[in-house]
């Protein structure tokens, strides 16, 4: 490659950089793939490369930052670039829902990685897979295991994180069962006692409304009123009892979720520093 033709792929990446680091990934994309139509040779540019991944991923497109990734997780030689592109296929995989298949790239990233701080964040990714699963313990266990191997503060960070997954053993929980019998007994109830106070007077106002009109129409011997009536203050109370379960399952998501969201923040803000 000549020096005139090296020099406007610099330009070309320099302002590939730029809209990158200015979040406009529609465009930054456009400009890595010129770069490498322009070089002829994705494994050449392994930077572009993967900034392109990493654009398609954030925009969603999935297959093809999954293809772009393995790719280069598969072809590069072991280093830094190939433990990145690891890093990304995993990441994308545990998107998708894959979590056995992310654990393996991140496994590769720990492996092949020169880089001890890329390295370092393969093990802890691969630790925390099973928490998708609700496998506190056995993530807290490998984070421990992963401390170990490391020292001062990639030690201390790890045990921190081994510590909090382990704290998903003793999450608050809603049984969706018995909240759901709660709102049988007490229309709303179940509802009001996990946080959705809104929705359990709703429920409470609804049923005891129904159930009026429903007595009122009794009483007046209006049998077509009546069995409509009935019918609509079954369906209500139904829902309500659904309502209830639900509002027990989303309490015990939102726990579960709340977790792992304070883990993967802590682990994206961690420097090492």
């Amino acid at each position: 490659m000549g020096l005139t033709a090296l020099a406007v792929l610099t330009l070309i990446m320099s302002f590939a950089d730029e809209l990158y680091e200015e979040e406009d990934y529609e465009l930054a994309a456009l400009e890595y793939s010129r770069i490498l139509w322009e070089e002829g040779d994705t494994l050449n540019c392994p930077d572009a490369a993967l900034r392109l991944a990493r654009c398609c991923h954030i925009l969603d497109r999935y297959e093809q930052s999954l293809s772009l990734y393995t790719y280069l997780s598969d072809k590069l030689p072991e280093g830094n670039f190939k433990a990145m592109a690891a890093l990304g296929a995993g990441s994308v995989y545990a998107d998708l829902g894959f979590f056995s298949r992310s654990r393996e790239f991140y496994r590769i990233a720990a492996t092949t990685a020169f880089d001890q701080d890329i390295a370092f964040r393969g093990e802890l990714l691969g630790a925390l897979a099973p928490l998708y699963r609700g496998e506190w313990t056995r993530s807290s266990i490998e984070l421990s295991q992963v401390a170990q191997g490391r020292q001062g503060d990639q030690r201390l960070f790890a045990e921190e994180l081994a510590e909090i997954a382990y704290s998903g053993e003793n999450l608050p929980r809603r049984s969706p069962l018995w909240f759901g019998i709660a709102s049988a007994i007490l229309p709303g109830s179940g509802q009001m006692i996990c946080g959705h106070t809104t929705d359990g007077l709703i429920a409470l106002g609804m049923n005891a409304a129904m159930g009026m009109l429903f007595y009122i129409s009794l009483k007046e011997d209006n049998l077509s009123t009546s069995i409509l009536l009935g019918w609509l203050s079954l369906s209500f109370y139904g829902g309500n009892i659904y309502g209830g379960r639900r509002a027990a399952e989303y309490y015990n998501t939102t726990r579960r979720r709340e977790l792992l969201e304070d883990v993967y923040d802590r682990l994206e803000d961690w420097t090492g520093e």
